[in-house]
């Protein structure tokens, strides 16, 4: 049952990436209204590759929200008007110089806190990923690149060290479409 519900928005831009949203809701009924605050972020993309020989590629990097560095998969902020496929593609490749496969599959637009986030992640699947040969690629200076085995990747997140949940659900959301696994590839 919907309720008739009011709300009024504040927005406050920390920065080019962050902005905090105030909400005053008053639902009906309810003597006085109550406040609200998440903030308004930029979409972003993951990429799951496998290249030719099927190595799963991971970028490490330092993290200033958590004091540590990460293992992830390529991804990145999603540039307005770009379209997800192709920001995970170019994500993919400038983090790891890797061309994605000839086919990108769609994996899932999930939602990362609906309490607090308003923004969304794209998760994205290609096989077949080869190193770039055209001598255009740079490393990112804050990144590590490494390729890893299935079965690595598979003891990284049971140990622990590959625990960026929204990037484990891009994994989660790839082994339920059927289009990865960790024992063998799936032709």
């Amino acid at each position: 049952m919907e309720t008739d519900v009011q709300v009024s928005k504040i927005e406050q831009v920390l920065s080019p990436w962050a902005t905090l949203v105030t909400r005053r809701v008053q639902f009906a009924g309810e003597p006085l209204a109550q406040e609200f605050h998440s903030f308004k972020l930029a979409d972003y993309v993951a990429m799951l590759a496998v290249t030719t020989d099927g190595k799963i590629p991971l970028v490490r990097q330092y993290r200033p929200a958590l004091q540590r560095h990460t293992w992830e998969l390529p991804s990145g902020l999603l540039e307005p008007a770009e379209e997800p496929a192709r920001a995970a593609v170019r994500e993919l490749f400038e983090e790891t110089s890797l061309r994605a496969g000839p086919h990108v599959t769609p994996l899932a637009c999930l939602v990362p806190d609906s309490g607090r986030l308003e923004n969304r992640v794209w998760g994205f699947y290609t096989e077949d990923a080869v190193p770039d040969k055209s001598g255009g690629w740079q490393a990112e200076p804050e990144l590590e690149a490494q390729l890893v085995s299935r079965a690595e990747l598979k003891q990284m997140l049971l140990d622990g060290r590959f625990d960026h949940a929204l990037h484990v659900a891009v994994i989660g959301q790839a082994l339920v479409h059927g289009v990865f696994n960790f024992e063998t590839p799936i032709n």
